[in-house]
C-alpha cells in the first residue's frame, strides 16, 4: 500500500476529559472543543469518501502528522494532540453482547497500529488555516517477526481471504 496523506482543517484540540453531569451523573466527557474538532474531522474524512476511496490500514503504520495552530492560546501538548488524531481516524467501536463491534470504519482499524510517530510536531503557527497534515505510511510485516497479538490476528485474516 502505498503512504496516504489527508489534511484536516481546523484547529487542533486535545481531550482534555473533564466530569460533566450527564442524566444526574458525573460522567467523564472529552472537552467541548475536542468533540466540535472530532466532528469537523470526521465530516472532512466523509467529504473525502465521496470523491475518492479512502484507504483502510489494519497492519502497522507509521503517522507523520504536522499540527498548524491558530495561536499560541491554550497551547496543547503534543503528547494529548497524537491521542486525539489517532483516536479520531481508528474505527469506532461499541460493546453489544459482550464483543467489541465496528460501528465505524475509519482510516485505521485500531490507533495500536500506530507503530512510529517519526516526525510528527507541532509545525507552527497559522492563524488563518490553523489544520493537521497527516501522512500514514504503512510498514511492511514480516509474520514470523510480529509481536502484537492484533497484528497477529490481522495477517492471520488477510492470509485466509487470500486463499479464497
Amino acid at each position: 500500500m502505498n503512504p496516504f496523506g489527508i489534511v484536516i482543517p481546523g484547529q487542533p484540540a486535545t481531550k482534555k476529559n473533564s466530569a460533566t453531569m450527564v442524566r444526574n451523573r458525573a460522567t467523564l466527557l472529552p472537552s467541548v472543543a475536542y468533540r466540535k474538532y472530532e466532528t469537523a474531522c470526521r465530516e472532512k474524512i466523509n467529504m473525502l469518501r465521496y470523491k475518492a476511496k479512502l484507504p483502510h490500514y489494519s497492519l502497522p503504520v507509521q503517522l507523520t502528522c504536522h499540527y498548524w495552530l491558530q495561536d499560541r492560546a491554550h497551547w496543547p501538548d503534543l503528547v494529548g494532540l497524537m491521542q486525539a488524531t489517532a483516536d479520531i481516524i481508528s474505527d469506532e467501536r461499541k460493546k453489544i453482547d459482550g464483543k467489541r463491534i465496528v460501528t465505524c470504519r475509519w482510516l485505521l482499524s485500531d490507533d495500536r497500529i500506530i507503530t512510529s510517530w517519526d516526525g510528527t510536531k507541532i509545525a507552527g503557527i497559522d492563524k488563518y488555516n490553523p489544520r493537521v497534515e497527516i501522512i500514514i505510511q504503512p510498514f511492511a510485516v514480516v509474520p514470523e517477526e510480529a509481536l502484537d497479538p492484533y497484528v497477529i490476528k490481522q495477517l492471520k485474516e488477510q492470509q485466509a481471504q487470500c486463499l479464497f
